[in-house]
């Protein structure tokens, strides 16, 4: 086990603030963690057939995708991470912000295996580790050991597990006889302004070329790792092989070509998706609330009955996101935090949420 003589790694700076753990550059990470098991290599669209076949033995949840397995395990750079797996178990190993994320561990072998992985990594790489998508059992597991923490002092390291999943019941908010979507709620009033403004927004599901659209960058704002998180995610939508009925995408743009929505969901079961992309445009009033609700549309006259959100970086998304009516999943996943040195603070200063 690593000691802070061995690693070096202050708590504090001279201002009295927590100082950063010593950069590890991610070549250097993959050496270290290629030492640590032969199972561990890079990711690869090849699988992807592995992971489902995992996702396939478990029940439905929102982390059973391989859109989601993309974005969670990307690098700084939006690249692809790294993977562990094996005959008893599989998981994803993502470097990004100087913290490791081990991603949803599954098999019978995720015990164990998790718990020996993030001991390794703790005892060669000097930065915090998050464990995401952590199940009940291997929560419970983990938590026993004393080693883990639910509560970081930055919940921005927790990114989109900062607040808990929602997922909608499209039945109950759009079926004609019951569905709450036709009342007069604060959503759909914005929704119903923005039919009423002068504004038409045509939807497309071709977007092998969104990226030189005029528009799409702006969707990200000003924050570049927004968009790197989504990139692996549009290029598997784009790529030959990602047809087949299991992902549904939709661009917005307006009547001269600007994109202004973008949206993206997987199909994790028979009648339930997941939504893993859901950009847009707050150009004009009620926009946001009118594509989210078109979209949302197209899914359930899809024949989709559950579309699961999963959870939310920040305060505004969490809020914002309430006013959909979602229901609670019937699961419960939460993430766990693992530090690098012996006082057991998670921070990192300078880190800041893809909102």
């Amino acid at each position: 086990m690593i000691t802070h003589q061995e690693v070096q790694v202050p708590r504090t700076n001279h201002n009295g603030h927590a100082a950063l753990h010593a950069p590890v550059s991610e070549q250097d990470l993959f050496a270290q963690l290629t030492t640590l098991s032969n199972d561990i290599s890079r990711v690869s669209s090849a699988d992807a057939a592995i992971f489902r076949q995992a996702f396939q033995q478990e029940a439905t949840c929102y982390a059973n995708s391989w859109l989601y397995f993309l974005r969670a395990t990307r690098n700084d750079q939006g690249e692809l991470g790294y993977k562990l797996v094996n005959k008893e178990t599989c998981m994803g190993i993502g470097y990004r912000h100087n913290i490791v994320y081990v991603v949803h561990p599954l098999g019978a072998g995720r015990f164990a295996a998790t718990r020996e992985l993030v001991e390794a990594i703790r005892t060669k790489i000097p930065c915090p580790i998050i464990l995401k998508k952590i199940d009940q059992a291997l929560y419970a597991y983990l938590s026993s050991t004393n080693l883990f923490q639910a509560d970081v002092d930055d919940s921005k390291l927790f990114e989109e597990e900062a607040f808990p999943e929602h997922m909608l019941s499209l039945p109950c908010l759009y079926s004609p006889e019951r569905g709450l979507y036709h009342r007069s709620l604060p959503f759909i009033r914005k929704v119903r302004r923005f039919e009423k403004s002068s504004h038409i927004l045509l939807a497309q599901t071709d977007i092998s070329d969104i990226e030189s659209r005029p528009g799409f960058h702006h969707l990200f704002g000003y924050n570049p790792d927004k968009y790197k998180s989504y990139l692996h995610i549009i290029r598997e939508i784009s790529s030959p092989e990602s047809s087949g009925g299991r992902y549904k995408v939709c661009a917005y743009s307006d009547a001269e070509g600007t994109i202004r929505g973008l949206y993206i969901s997987e199909l994790l079961a028979e009648q339930s998706m997941g939504l893993y992309c859901a950009v847009s445009s707050k150009s004009a009033p009620g926009m946001t609330e009118w594509m989210d609700y078109d979209f949302f549309r197209q899914v359930f006259d899809d024949g989709i009955r559950t579309l699961y959100l999963g959870g939310s970086e920040t305060a505004g998304v969490h809020a914002y996101v309430k006013k959909l009516l979602p229901i609670e999943p019937p699961y419960l996943m939460r993430p766990l935090g693992r530090d690098s040195c012996n006082d057991g603070a998670l921070n990192t200063p300078g880190y800041s949420a893809e909102d």
